[in-house]
């Protein structure tokens, strides 16, 4: 970094600055010379074809400015041990948008091998640089090309080149340019540390519960980062101060890349430790794609910002309840109630009480019992209770003759049950993943529709739990019900990697699957304005290996997920039914209530 420069002189500096632009400006109008930009291009006259020096400007009287065979010539006086910042010669009033990607690229040289400076930085208090970079300066012409993402928007931008504290040189510029760039999906950290939690879960035989509190830490924390970090938009548990006090060291702001890498390290670290997991080489991947603009300052600052949103989420969820290990006990003696399928404990029988992340509790959009029955004895008693297991016997059975080669696919494709897989809320974030790329999100809007994703499936595993284990009816799966009448010998489509029948280890109502879909869809409308937007969906299931299936909106997708339960074989309709609807319920609220605009 440069020698240091407080507050009082950056501000006289760029007061001068700026009335040396104005009188640029008031001259041009005088002997108007055509500046123009190349399209995307937010610097004019960047090539000097036209032979003008317009709008350049430089501070020093004693520096000159002269166009050259299609260069702009600078000739420097000697400012040896002066600061960098003594003499500039800098361009004016264009806009950056916050955490949006742009390439710098300029061809440099000088008649003597010297360093310059070049930076892009706020032209009003805080004066923070999006870009702050040194280059080494030969004879021959050289390109330099910096990429950044800008951590703050300004609409009144300023790059300047430093030519100070160096002996008296002529420098060549040309081709300089500042051109916003697309969206490019291997490069958001948002999508990158996505990536790796569903890594994370293919790795871990974890249940969705645990799954989607862990998700939810994850994304609040990334979240949160971003909106310290850049100012836009309401974080979910803290904006991390970001405050420029001091010298010219202290003025810069912090990456938006470091801080979004540095909270997502910090909480997989935290949570998935105990479990043996290691995220140095995955924080190592990912410092590889920051760009090529940030300096290390930047990113001491930014991994400053993200430990201290990693350190606020993961601090209110210390004491939510999710450490509840009590047993659940069994009622094998009372017919409809919920027993073990595979001989496994009851999975998450607490996770109803988990403190939630948006809802006033998980009971808040608690539905009715199945088929508004007061008990267990009253719904075995119902018409439409028997109607649904004979549904589920007809079309969910292994060797089921009415299901059709469609609903199997269904069935197999929205599964995601066993271990190694990125389970139910891993292929609703597959599928978040897909629209994103498929509608070029950039990384603020990533940050919102992750977290506002993640949130949602967070609650909608504490509503649908509480229904599940909280309520007066916790109901047997399918091959139970229909094992009470007929004795053994149906078994569901659901089945292991080998072909072992397989029933998830919690009560059928409501079913967890639809939930989260629901969830899912209430989010993904609200935040596109539309559920219109078609896509590609994919799966991870063992039993559907490279299955793609097109969906023709979020609706159709989670209802779609509903329903395979039904062909697999281990949900009633009802599951489905009020499932989708509790979802859709909590899916709404999260939106409207958190990480608004």
């Amino acid at each position: 970094m440069s020698p240091p420069i407080n507050a009082r002189q950056l501000r006289r500096l760029l007061s001068v600055v700026l009335a040396v632009a104005l009188a640029s400006t008031l001259t041009a109008l005088v002997h108007p010379a055509p500046a123009t930009a190349a399209p995307g291009d937010l610097i004019l006259n960047g090539t000097f074809d036209n032979g003008s020096t317009q709008p350049w400007w430089t501070r020093l009287a004693s520096t000159s400015t002269t166009v050259n065979a299609g260069q702009l010539r600078v000739r420097t006086s000697a400012t040896v041990g002066k600061p960098v910042w003594e003499d500039l010669v800098g361009h004016f009033e264009f806009g950056v948008t916050a955490a949006q990607s742009y390439r710098l690229q300029f061809d440099a040289a000088a008649d003597v091998s010297r360093s310059l400076r070049v930076s892009v930085s706020r032209a009003d208090t805080p004066f923070t640089s999006a870009v702050d970079q040194s280059v080494a300066l030969t004879s021959s012409m050289s390109r330099f090309t910096f990429d950044f993402v800008s951590p703050f928007g300004d609409p009144k931008a300023v790059l300047l080149f430093h030519f100070g504290g160096q002996a008296a040189s002529t420098v060549r510029l040309d081709n300089i340019s500042l051109t916003p760039l697309a969206v490019n999906p291997a490069t958001d950290p948002i999508l990158y540390w996505n990536g790796v939690l569903l890594s994370t879960y293919k790795a871990l035989d974890l249940p969705p519960t645990s799954s989607s509190r862990e998700a939810a830490i994850l994304h609040a924390a990334m979240h949160d980062a971003a909106v310290s970090v850049t100012g836009v938009g309401n974080p979910y548990r803290v904006r991390v101060p970001v405050s420029y006090p001091g010298t010219m060291d202290n003025v810069v702001a912090p990456s938006v890349h470091a801080a979004i890498d540095k909270a997502a390290y910090d909480v997989l670290t935290a949570l998935y430790t105990r479990h043996g997991r290691s995220f140095t080489v995955a924080l190592g991947d990912a410092v590889k794609r920051r760009p090529s603009g940030v300096n290390d300052a930047e990113v001491a600052r930014g991994e400053t910002v993200g430990a201290a949103a990693a350190a606020a989420n993961l601090q209110v969820r210390a004491n939510d309840g999710s450490d509840n290990n009590a047993p659940y006990p069994v009622q094998e003696n009372v017919p409809g109630a919920w027993r073990p399928t595979n001989g496994k404990a009851a999975v998450s029988p607490n996770w109803g009480s988990v403190t939630p992340f948006a809802l006033t509790s998980g009971q808040q959009f608690r539905p009715g019992l199945p088929a508004g029955a007061t008990g267990y004895a009253d719904l075995l008693s119902k018409q439409e209770y028997r109607t649904q297991v004979q549904e589920i016997r007809d079309y969910g059975g292994r060797t089921s003759s009415l299901r059709t080669p469609e609903q199997t696919q269904i069935a197999f494709f929205w599964a995601n049950d066993l271990g190694g897989t990125y389970k139910p809320p891993g292929q609703l974030f597959s599928h978040t993943r897909i629209v994103s790329e498929q509608r070029q999100l950039g990384i603020l809007a990533n940050a919102r529709l992750f977290g506002l994703v993640a949130l949602a499936l967070a609650d909608a595993a504490i509503a649908a739990w509480d229904a599940k284990y909280q309520t007066p009816v916790d109901l047997w799966r399918p091959v139970s019900a229909i094992e009470a009448t007929e004795g053994p010998g149906w078994q569901p489509l659901s089945q292991t990697r080998e072909g072992v029948p397989y029933t998830p280890a919690f009560p059928a109502y409501i079913s967890g699957h639809a939930t989260f879909a629901g969830a899912w869809s209430a989010v993904m409308k609200r935040f596109f304005g539309t559920d219109a937007i078609a896509f590609d969906a994919t799966t991870d299931d063992p039993h559907a290996v490279d299955v793609v299936r097109h969906m023709t909106g979020f609706d159709h997708a989670a209802e779609e997920n509903a329903l395979s339960r039904i062909y697999l074989g281990v949900h009633y309709r009802f599951d489905a039914d009020a499932g989708l609807a509790t979802g859709r319920s909590v899916g709404a609220y999260v939106f409207a209530n958190r990480l608004r605009q």
